[in-house]
């Protein structure tokens, strides 16, 4: 799949022998565990050290600070993410024939990883509001999945009605995405729903995000081209005084036609006398 580059999170001595390894271990799993906990980053490193029975001490040896331990566990968490998310696409690639089954299973495999992993990643989201590292890790792990889906769904590039197949792949990943990002409460407040609501909303994105692939985009024209009338648009103001709509039920023309009987009718305003004393001149000619 996409290639990726490391991006070292912020200063950790890594440990060499290997009691020090276990201990750099149970510090990051702690942290970790906590963040799941918390939903969040309001833990202090004294909270580490009990859950990861390490010293307060040795957290410092190898972190500056709590910032830096939580970057390195996002950097670890994000690397198996990616993992497996690699894994996940390039078995459902393998599984499916045709692109309506491989889209219905990446959206239902990514849907199921999202909520797998939604406790770590509800908790990195909002940390990344205010932690430009941990938002740039974030924005290349989602950058990177969009990539991958690429690559899968576009080997059936010519089963896609889209006249741009790679802007159509991407948005379409996007909306599934932000929809069970606003269910898992990614980002934002959690909404809370049983099973059934859950497995309804992955066949609902599996068939909107198959049909605005395999359906060619309807343009709207302001103009008939043949007559050069406009089309049935509704207008952006009221036409004719009428409130919207009245057109359509043929209420407009008979407004103009009692516009036109009153204007025949009407009677006319009375003529004004001009001021003054009447001119005594004969006229010439």
């Amino acid at each position: 799949m996409s290639e990726r580059k490391a991006v070292k999170p912020g200063p950790q001595r890594e440990p060499v022998q290997s009691r020090s390894k276990a201990s750099y271990e149970r510090m990051l799993v702690a942290a970790q565990e906590l963040l799941k906990i918390h939903g969040n980053d309001e833990f202090t490193l004294t909270d580490v050290s009990r859950v990861g029975k390490v010293s307060v001490g040795s957290i410092y040896c190898r972190f500056d600070s709590k910032d830096d331990l939580i970057r390195a566990v996002q950097e670890r968490v994000q690397t198996n993410i990616q993992h497996e998310q690699q894994q996940l696409i390039a078995r459902v690639a393998l599984e499916t024939g045709n692109l309506h089954d491989l889209v219905a299973a990446l959206t239902a495999g990514m849907a199921e990883h999202l909520r797998h992993h939604a406790d770590i990643l509800r908790a990195m989201m909002l940390r990344a509001n205010h932690d430009p590292v941990v938002a740039r890790l974030g924005k290349m792990s989602h950058q990177a999945a969009i990539a991958d889906i690429k690559l899968a769904i576009l080997r059936y590039r010519d089963d896609i009605a889209h006249p741009d197949p790679e802007r159509a792949v991407q948005a379409g990943f996007n909306i599934m995405y932000a929809a069970v990002a606003r269910v898992l409460g990614l980002g934002s407040v959690r909404e809370e729903g049983d099973m059934w609501e859950w497995e309804q909303l992955k066949r609902d994105l599996t068939h909107s995000f198959a049909a605005y692939l395999m359906t060619k985009p309807h343009v709207a024209t302001v103009g008939s081209r043949e007559s050069g009338r406009p089309d049935s648009v509704a207008p952006s103001e009221p036409q004719g005084g009428l409130p919207r709509g009245t057109e359509a039920a043929g209420l407009e023309d008979g407004a103009d036609q009692a516009k036109q009987a009153d204007a025949n009718t009407a009677t006319p305003p009375p003529q004004r006398r001009p001021r003054g004393r009447p001119s005594t001149k004969a006229k010439a000619g």
